[in-house]
């Protein structure tokens, strides 16, 4: 994964489950900002929800190839849809 380091730090923390507010405020950045920055997250790493930004960063932490797409394609979900 290619982030820059502000990028990074918003989505460790928003692995932390942390809300983009509660992320802007820890972080000193503005609100517009770190939306911004989760924006591209998801962009660069091809989510579309935290749950996949959690699979995706323990993935590269653990040295495994992650692609969202392939998982998507063996119908494996990363939540549950009936919720």
């Amino acid at each position: 994964m290619i982030l820059s380091p502000a990028e990074r730090d918003v989505a460790l923390m928003l692995c932390r489950g942390l809300t983009d507010k509660e992320v802007a405020e820890k972080l000193f950045r503005s609100y517009h900002t770190v939306r911004t920055q989760r924006k591209a997250v998801y962009r660069k790493i091809g989510v579309t929800k935290d749950t996949e930004l959690m699979a995706a960063m323990i993935c590269e932490h653990k040295g495994i190839e992650f692609s969202i797409k392939a998982l998507r394609e063996k119908g494996v979900h990363l939540y549950d849809q009936s919720i």
